[in-house]
């Protein structure tokens, strides 16, 4: 104010305010200097550094519970979908560890002859990268489900420890399929990632039941997948299959 007052006074025209065109003034922020910009830059890197390791954590971490969540989705997709269509669908655990899904083409003209399911719940991972299958245990399928006080009688089959297998050392690659009925043979296996935490998952498969339980974890050590397998026979042996039932994968 005292500077314009001595511009008028020795006959120099004021400085006008800054407006935005609409006569409205605007107010002048002071900007950050480059010395302020490198010191956040700064501070930010050294908590990152010091945070990171516990973030890497919590991501290995997630990558097993979230491959537990999307096998207890896949189990129960496949039982309702295997009911709704009066079609079978199969789990297959390869012996590298990997899973892969199949389902029935026509349970009447080509009941052997499994294809892939074209179904956007069916594109996704089952298991995240770093998780793998780590060994089976067959178990019997015990007698039906008795329903008692509307609880569901637990028979000693489920409950006893069963050795699993390494499954690689399986002959052939191990199948769940599920029936229209809603049943699938019962089996147990365990699941790993590289990190050594591990889950075993229990699966009744009078009642499609799955049963979720922590494994202790392995050191670094004594983890290791499966070796890898050459999928190349395979998929020879499904064209042909489906080429002879007639049927062609979709190719968008």
């Amino acid at each position: 104010m005292r500077s314009s007052l001595a511009r008028t006074r020795r006959g120099q025209p004021a400085l006008a305010p800054l407006t935005n065109g609409t006569g409205a003034r605007l107010h002048l922020r002071r900007a950050f200097t480059l010395l302020e910009v490198l010191l956040v830059v700064s501070i930010l890197a050294m908590l990152a550094m010091f945070t990171w390791p516990s973030f890497q954590g919590t991501s290995d971490r997630a990558r097993l519970d979230e491959s537990v969540r999307r096998l207890k989705t896949l189990i129960a997709m496949c039982r309702a979908e295997a009911m709704t269509e009066t079609r079978c669908y199969r789990i297959t655990f390869r012996l590298d560890g990997s899973i892969k899904l199949r389902r029935q083409l026509d349970p009447i003209t080509h009941p052997q002859v499994y294809i892939p399911v074209q179904r956007e719940w069916a594109n996704l991972a089952f298991m995240l990268d770093g998780v793998w299958v780590e060994s089976v245990c067959l178990l019997p399928d015990g007698p039906p489900p008795v329903q008692v006080e509307d609880e569901l009688k637990t028979f000693d089959h489920m409950e006893r420890d069963f050795e699993p297998i390494d499954i690689e050392n399986f002959e052939q690659p191990i199948d769940i399929t599920f029936n229209p009925d809603g049943t699938s043979r019962s089996l147990r296996w365990l699941i790993r990632d590289d990190t050594g935490r591990g889950f075993q998952l229990t699966l009744d498969g009078r009642v499609g039941r799955l049963a979720v339980e922590e494994l202790p974890t392995l050191k670094p050590g004594e983890v290791e997948p499966p070796p890898a397998i050459n999928l190349d026979q395979e998929a020879e042996q499904e064209r042909a299959q489906w080429e002879e039932a007639g049927w062609e994968p979709y190719r968008p």
